[in-house]
């Protein structure tokens, strides 16, 4: 007797530890939906046209949390609600016709409440005529880098002919002479320049004499690689040959 007694007792503490167990779970998970109810919230407000006269029907409000979309489709009015967002602040933008607008002002959502835009009038487009644009054609001349060019015609008729610096510095506003007799390029450092005269590079700009000069050329970009690698510019020299010369001689009046 003493036994049955005390199984039904075992059973009795049993069934009650059971249901405290259950009650708990459900306590527990009553208040998990709860506090998850209560950390979302929802954005509203109206899109209208660019006069805010008329609202859009059909146009897409939306907004973003990470790589979270939460979107809503405007009423007849323009208006709309995006329901179920996490309270935040939010950045809301509408798509409509292959145009977006945004709200110029973000809005905060909180926690079982709603973030309003306002009223956002849609971005006015301006349509414009087409037009047609014509322009002649040029031909760039193959493996001839942008340079300025002296001939022999031309150093004949320069006041500074020579000084062979001072005519450089006279071929282009890019190069400067400074007091102390030194080529400046610009963006270069004082001095930074390769001379090359008939071939043979020099550290600096030499005096040839005018008469003997057949042309020369100055680079003070887009040097080609041919004359090595330099900061600054390039000044190359090519003196009159024999046969130079004797077509001149041949060729005179």
């Amino acid at each position: 007797m003493e036994f049955l007694f005390d199984r039904h007792l075992y059973r009795n503490q049993l069934k009650n530890q059971i249901m405290k167990t259950i009650t708990f779970i459900a306590a527990f998970f009553l208040t998990g939906i709860t506090f998850a109810q209560n950390t979302f919230g929802d954005i509203i407000g109206t899109f209208t046209t660019p006069d805010k006269k008329e609202g859009i029907f059909g146009a897409y409000a939306v907004t973003t949390r990470g790589d979270q979309f939460f979107k809503a489709i405007t009423d007849e009015d323009g208006r709309f609600r995006i329901s179920a967002v996490p309270a935040g602040v939010y950045q809301v933008f509408f798509i409509y016709d292959g145009d977006t607008t945004y709200a110029k002002n973000t809005v905060d959502v909180a926690p079982d409440g709603f973030g309003n835009t306002g009223i956002v009038a849609q971005t006015s487009t301006t349509v414009i005529d087409v037009i047609d644009i014509t322009a002649p054609i040029y031909r760039l001349t193959t493996g001839v880098a942008p340079e300025i060019k002296l001939t022999k015609k031309d150093i004949q008729h320069m006041p500074v002919k020579f000084n062979a610096k001072q005519m450089v510095a006279a071929m282009t506003s890019d190069v400067k002479l400074t007091d102390d007799g030194q080529l400046i390029f610009r963006g270069a450092r004082k001095g930074d320049v390769i001379n090359y005269i008939d071939g043979v590079k020099m550290n600096d700009v030499q005096n040839v004499p005018s008469a003997a000069l057949g042309y020369v050329m100055v680079y003070s970009g887009a040097i080609p690689a041919k004359y090595g690698d330099t900061t600054g510019g390039v000044v190359v020299m090519e003196t009159l040959s024999y046969f130079d010369l004797l077509r001149e001689y041949n060729n005179r009046p």
